[in-house]
């Protein structure tokens, strides 16, 4: 099978790197690892034109991703905060990362296009990966999750980013759902690992976007989340607790008749 030629994006951020991972995150991220996720949903109908964080300047391209498709991350470092990324509250240093989209062709993966270290805040923006000024991205500080609550919860700014909004702690994960109320009505929900920080999960939507993907690789490091139990073991365990109760509920009406005849 023959495929079309295929776009292909680099973009090199001329910023200053931290020698180190900052104190802050998870310090034994593996910066020669690549975090694949795999992509559930996403709008098939029309790509996606990445923006720059300055919106002055003109876009980057188009990429795209399908369905059984995947999304590969590489952090490249800990950077300097890009000077246009003004409308985040995460400050320097931020991930930056490389991140390849894949598409699935006929049971074929075949890369798309390539972005080469990008910020954060910008992938955030992009994918719609949080919400207003809380752009989570790719991958969270682990020192301080009341903090980065709060922060989520200061995200319902009326007029324009009136919303719901839910976080839910785990020992082992962290997870943000926002649900803006008027305007464009977008539905972010992120899964951090608290572990590593790593994003694990999300299903975000706004307008006729939406993307849905998994984390398939987790450091060997990383907490392991709670499984969501199967269908059948639900109603497995749904009979049982019916069987139970009415054992109870005949126990004890054989134990008040045995009672009255004793009287």
């Amino acid at each position: 099978m023959v495929f079309p030629p295929l776009l292909n994006l680099s973009y090199v951020a001329i910023i200053n790197a931290t020698s180190n991972i900052p104190r802050d995150y998870y310090q034994k991220l593996d910066l020669e690892e690549t975090y694949v996720y795999e992509i559930a949903a996403y709008n098939t109908s029309k790509r996606l034109e990445w923006a720059d964080l300055n919106w002055m300047a003109p876009t980057k391209g188009f990429v795209n991703m399908t369905p059984a498709g995947q999304l590969k991350v590489n952090f490249t470092g800990f950077y300097e905060k890009d000077p246009s990324d003004t409308f985040n509250i995460f400050e320097s240093p931020l991930p930056y990362m490389d991140i390849e989209f894949v598409e699935n062709r006929s049971d074929i993966l075949v890369t798309n296009a390539t972005l080469s270290n990008v910020s954060n805040g910008e992938a955030a923006q992009n994918l719609l990966l949080g919400y207003n000024r809380f752009k989570s991205g790719f991958l969270i500080p682990i020192n301080d999750f009341n903090n980065l609550t709060q922060q989520a919860y200061a995200q319902d700014e009326p007029p324009y980013w009136n919303a719901t909004v839910s976080v839910k702690k785990t020992s082992k994960s962290i997870s943000f759902d926002f649900k803006q109320e008027i305007f464009f009505q977008q539905e972010t929900f992120c899964i951090y690992d608290k572990t590593t920080g790593l994003l694990i999960y999300t299903n975000t939507s706004i307008g006729n976007y939406f993307l849905e993907m998994s984390l398939i690789n987790m450091p060997k490091d990383a907490s392991e989340p709670f499984s969501i139990p199967s269908f059948q073991l639900l109603i497995s365990l749904s009979i049982i607790g019916v069987a139970t109760m009415s054992f109870i509920s005949l126990t004890r009406k054989k134990l008040k008749q045995n009672e009255i005849k004793f009287t």
